[in-house]
């Protein structure tokens, strides 16, 4: 009843954080200094045809209209229309969100799997050679910047040793392998999701590494584990499921920190691999100023980043029980 009490209290925040994020989103964008229909009504037309842009695309009416209109357009998923494409922003994210997903989605398991199970390793076998490499590695890794990880990374292995490719999804001529999750089973996209999927992996897999061990190494010296011991169970036994699982509280804990910092690798390594998600697009909309093309993206974000939270908030409470009693 406890869990069940604070995981409600933890979704009523959220529909309160969501409910100042909606109108938010849509006030700072129309902030911004200029005409944002300037991109898509040239100063040349004719005023009629201006204003009759202007009437289709919604900005022709006073701000507090355009809000309540726009709320009302987003409860039936309606983000409006891009200015780039002509086309529903809603309908454009869909796929990007689901190029995105394959790509950040992957790494973010294997990044959390690798980086907790090396973590422990480490930190059971501290002091070693493998401690000292595998330590000076992540920090080696979490100084360098990820674009320039990223640049050297299709310098390698796409144009000096051609194992991999360097751009997009699927190589050109090669045929359509289809969309949604019938282009997971394609060979091909596999092909090119392997290097960005690499290097965010490697980006995102110093923090969690990094927090593990140092979480263990002070947990192996807590009295519990001194007591699992002297009561005859083996050592292994006690640093890998009393010591390990004590550990894992602060990298489920540094989850929603890096939710921002995932975001920004995201947008740097679909650029650099031209890889067509949400990273990339963000991109194109600002070069472009397509502001309902941002403010879909940027909604999507901080709904992405409000959601972890709370997710993460109540994954805690369940490891912690003490946390339900605050």
């Amino acid at each position: 009843m406890a869990l069940a009490r604070y995981a409600l209290s933890r979704l009523a925040l959220m529909a309160a954080t969501i409910a100042v994020l909606v109108p938010l989103t849509f006030l700072l964008f129309r902030a911004v200094p200029g005409d944002p229909s300037a991109a898509v009504i040239g100063p040349n037309l004719d005023p009629a045809v201006q204003g009759v842009l202007r009437e289709r695309y919604g900005v022709d009416e006073p701000l507090a209209i355009q809000l309540v209109k726009y709320l009302g357009r987003l409860a039936h998923g309606d983000l409006g229309m891009s200015f780039q494409y002509k086309r529903p922003v809603s309908e454009i994210l869909a796929g990007k969100l689901f190029n995105t997903g394959v790509l950040v989605v992957p790494a973010i398991v294997l990044a959390l799997l690798l980086g907790t199970a090396i973590g422990a390793l480490t930190a059971a076998s501290r002091r070693s050679l493998l401690d000292r490499v595998v330590r000076n590695a992540a920090f080696t890794v979490k100084a360098s910047p990820i674009f320039w990880t990223a640049s050297l990374a299709v310098l390698l292995f796409s144009l000096r040793l051609d194992w991999l490719p360097s751009v997009g999804m699927r190589t050109p001529g090669q045929g359509d392998a289809g969309s949604g999750l019938a282009a997971i089973w394609s060979t091909d996209f596999l092909w090119h999701l392997a290097l960005p999927l690499a290097i965010m992996t490697l980006f995102f897999m110093p923090e969690p590494l990094l927090t593990m061990r140092t979480a263990m190494k002070e947990n192996l010296h807590e009295d519990f584990i001194e007591l699992a011991q002297a009561q005859g169970l083996r050592r292994r036994r006690v640093i890998y499921w009393h010591a390990a699982r004590n550990a894992l509280l602060p990298v489920v804990t540094l989850m929603p920190a890096l939710t921002g910092v995932l975001i920004g690798g995201q947008v740097i390594v679909e650029t650099v691999f031209s890889w067509p998600g949400m990273g990339r697009e963000i991109v194109n909309a600002v070069n472009t100023y397509d502001y309902p093309m941002m403010q879909g993206v940027f909604l999507l974000t901080g709904l992405l980043a409000v959601t972890v939270n709370t997710v993460v908030d109540i994954l805690y409470a369940y490891l912690d029980p003490r946390v339900r009693l605050t």
